[in-house]
């Protein structure tokens, strides 16, 4: 069952760490499902955090505590090959920046963690907002097309189970004099990712109350979205690009981190069909 097992919450000395904390433990509740607190150095943590200690241990809810002071990274792909985690949750890193060579504490667990990543941002109850999926319909890589259904599935699954609206979010390619003739007015760009969109959410029974199609980069248009529709969190997918082009370039989740004042849940490639037998049991379990 998704959620049954255990979730995953890297905690550091950064304020943003306190979030997270506060995040899993409403996931925790809602879920049934136990914590495993892994401290990060040795820094002093956030103020008031013997104040949220103490409300974790009078809670219902079951974790354990470690402290890692070696490589953050290896120590979650360990944890992971001695017990599978349904989720990892951290604090979204304020000081990271798409214009560094070397990538981030973040960007390295997005592409390394083999189980969806959730970055929180804020403390804000996820209820009160709009769950927005960002996705690529008119792709014909495989592994893509997979990912984008499980994005759209793993968002479904929220704001069905927050009772809250569902959108989604699609950045199309600008025109290009010289292409195909449907790739050349943006007009028909657009129509098409519709077009497209609309067959996989039928083809998935799927309703979203509204979708967002307009011209990328995704970077730029998905943020904008997010923000005019007042979204509490964006459910993104991630290729895990390595080696040199990772470090210079990164991915759209990746370069997106900043731009967005959201909580963010990545979901690696590659993840989507392990999700689909677990989020069903799950959804008929809370309905």
């Amino acid at each position: 069952m998704l959620f049954s097992k255990r979730i995953l919450v890297v905690l550091d000395s950064g304020p943003q760490s306190r979030n997270a904390l506060h995040r899993a433990q409403l996931i925790s509740e809602r879920m049934a499902c136990d914590l495993e607190l892994i401290w990060v150095g040795k820094s002093t943590p956030w103020s008031g955090i013997e104040a949220d200690m103490s409300a974790l241990a009078k809670s219902e809810i079951c974790f354990t505590q470690e402290v890692v002071t070696d490589d953050l990274i290896d120590a979650v792909c360990k944890r992971w090959k001695q017990d599978h985690f349904a989720l990892l949750v951290k604090g979204c890193d304020p000081r990271h920046s798409s214009r560094k060579l070397l990538a981030s504490r973040d960007w390295k667990l997005l592409r390394n963690t083999p189980c969806p990543v959730l970055l929180v941002k804020h403390d804000h109850h996820w209820a009160h907002g709009r769950i927005l999926a960002a996705v690529n319909t008119t792709t014909h890589n495989p592994a893509l097309r997979a990912n984008n259904q499980g994005i759209l599935m793993l968002a479904g699954f929220i704001a069905r189970a927050l009772d809250v609206p569902l959108h989604a979010v699609i950045a199309t390619p600008p025109a290009m004099q010289g292409a195909e003739p449907e790739m050349q007015s943006q007009v028909l760009i657009d129509q098409r990712a519709q077009r497209c969109a609309e067959t996989v959410l039928s083809d998935m029974n799927l309703t979203v109350d509204q979708l967002h199609i307009g011209e990328g980069p995704p970077e730029h248009w998905i943020p904008k979205v997010s923000k005019e529709i007042d979204a509490s969190l964006v459910v993104i997918g991630t290729h895990a690009r390595r080696g040199m082009s990772a470090a210079l370039l990164g991915n759209t989740a990746e370069r997106i981190l900043d731009q967005l004042n959201t909580d963010i849940l990545v979901l690696r490639a590659g993840l989507s069909e392990p999700l689909k037998p677990l989020i069903k049991e799950v959804d008929t379990a809370v309905s």
